[in-house]
């Protein structure tokens, strides 16, 4: 089932962050009419399983708990990776979920996929924890579905609520009648009823509460809970129940294939397998594994879904990172559960249109802040999202010149003090600030030796370190052994402390010298809190 990683892991996610922003009503208005849906041989309907809680010191000033949880720091580059709190790196690098390139990206690929429409794991309207920035980012993708011809629906985690406050919990659903259930792309059953799952539920279990939750709702959605929870939703309220990923692998999913048939709506469930990061990231969860068997264990669900009599197969997930149940293009599995899904479905493309899906995506990146060529990439996103492939590729080779642009370069990353708002940068062997950014001479690629971090200058090879132990840090040609050069990242309150392993100082700019320092300063003062940005 389901973990209960959003009740138990919330506690550590902004205890020290900013207020919580007041929540805004979203513009749901449709950027284009709905695009050409993509043809498939299966008549079943195609839902992918979306998460919306990845954020980015670019989107909310800091990591979020889900690409770090309590032992991760994505400021730490070793081969090129970042260190994120999962087995599995994803082909994009860790994002943001409400990136509009990533959102581009993920919508084109499931749409090639043969997907119909996405499953949002929704965290409801409390104003607690991240809760709101997620939903805000499940408002980003929802905007952008009617652009690519993909419908939504909600998947509900009544496990945001406290026990007695299912009248609060009416809230959510007041909030999906007036966003949502008007919407021409949300998902509804055949009696035109709109369809919300549930997981669980987890704390709501008696149909009284969900009377009142559901009470004066217009109009009155269906409730889809987990297999066997009808009881607790009520007859009335539920349409539907639908398996998720269980330890008792393939057993559960295997018996409720058998009564299937006996739902209103039916629901079957495919995923890659079960590899969660929780014990490695100092987090409560399960430590159970399903064994990925490279895709076979993928593609013996998705046969098994597709034999079935459901009406719908989700599959499970798309990007969940610390369960390891990820289908989206990652370094290990690259496009290969999406190729999957195109040969058993019957979609008549391949791997060469999500290599192309891929490639806008990195055209995106390389000539971000091009007025012109972003243009010129819209329209290519708008040849892809009508399958006019060929305009598309036609039209991406000759912004590129008909060359592929492969990642954007690491090029390092910048120094970013929070108190003075400056960079570090490296001139004539001394490591100074300013305020501006531009040039490699502001840029440090962080390594990897011996299991400790050093940071070289990207023009001119040289490596941070305190070796004289001057009133300022160095930036010169160290052997590779001198512990002079080698730092530690702490996370403070979503910043970073630069410890030099040798002295145990910190990075620092407390003199306001006009040359950085490394000395022993409190955890606490803002001129030894760094941000490393892209």
């Amino acid at each position: 089932m389901k973990t209960l990683l959003w009740a138990l892991c919330a506690l550590f996610l902004f205890a020290c962050n900013k207020s919580l922003p007041e929540l805004q009503k979203p513009s749901l208005r449709p950027e284009v009419q709905a695009a050409v849906p993509v043809t498939k041989s299966t008549s079943k309907k195609i839902f992918i399983h979306w998460m919306p809680w990845f954020e980015t010191p670019a989107s909310r000033g800091t990591w979020g708990y889900h690409w770090k949880m309590n032992t991760q720091n994505p400021d730490i580059i070793v081969n090129g990776k970042r260190q994120i709190a999962a087995y599995y790196y994803p082909k994009t690098g860790p994002y943001a979920s409400a990136d509009p390139d990533i959102i581009e990206y993920q919508l084109l690929l499931m749409k090639y996929a043969g997907a119909d429409g996405v499953f949002i794991d929704w965290p409801g309207t409390r104003q607690r924890y991240d809760y709101p920035d997620n939903l805000a980012n499940s408002n980003a993708l929802i905007n952008k579905l009617n652009a690519v011809g993909l419908q939504f629906s909600i998947v509900h985690e009544d496990r945001n609520w406290d026990p007695g406050m299912a009248a609060n919990a009416h809230a959510d659903f007041v909030y999906m009648q007036n966003n949502y259930f008007n919407q021409a792309n949300y998902l509804r059953n055949s009696s035109n009823a709109p369809v919300v799952l549930n997981f669980g539920p987890i704390t709501f279990h008696q149909t009284a509460e969900w009377n009142t939750i559901l009470n004066g709702i217009n109009p009155r959605p269906k409730i889809i809970p987990l297999f066997g929870f009808t009881n607790e939703v009520g007859s009335n309220n539920a349409g539907g129940e639908f398996p998720w990923i269980y330890q008792e692998h393939p057993g559960v999913v295997d018996r409720y294939y058998t009564q299937a048939a006996t739902f209103p709506l039916s629901i079957g469930v495919v995923y890659p397998g079960f590899k969660s990061f929780y014990q490695a990231g100092g987090a409560d969860g399960p430590t159970w594994e399903i064994a990925h068997n490279g895709t076979s264990t993928f593609s013996t669900m998705l046969d098994k879904a597709l034999a079935s009599s459901v009406q719908i197969i989700q599959f499970a997930t798309w990007n969940d990172y610390g369960e390891g149940t990820i289908i989206e293009p990652t370094e290990e599995f690259g496009f290969s559960f999406l190729t999957i899904m195109q040969q058993k479905l019957g979609v008549p493309y391949g791997q060469r249109e999500l290599d192309l899906i891929y490639k806008l995506y990195q055209y995106r990146k390389q000539h971000a802040g091009n007025t012109s060529i972003q243009q010129q990439l819209n329209q290519v996103f708008t040849y892809l999202a009508n399958l006019q492939v060929a305009n598309a590729e036609s039209l991406l080779n000759s912004i590129g010149g008909g060359t592929d642009p492969g990642n954007p370069p690491a090029g390092g990353v910048l120094i970013k003090n929070r108190w003075l708002n400056t960079y570090l940068y490296e001139q004539n062997g001394q490591v100074r600030y300013s305020s501006g950014n531009t040039g490699n001479q502001y840029r440090w690629i962080q390594e990897s030796v011996n299991g400790h971090i050093r940071f070289k200058n990207a023009a001119t090879g040289n490596y941070l370190h305190i070796e004289h132990l001057y009133n300022y840090v160095e930036s010169s040609n160290v052997p590779a052994t001198f512990y002079s050069s080698y730092w530690a990242l702490e996370s403070y309150n979503g910043y970073t402390r630069i410890r030099n392993e040798w002295q145990n100082t910190y990075l620092n700019l407390e003199n306001q010298s006009g040359l950085a320092e490394c000395t022993s300063v409190p955890a606490n003062f803002e001129s030894a809190h760094w941000t490393l940005v892209n």
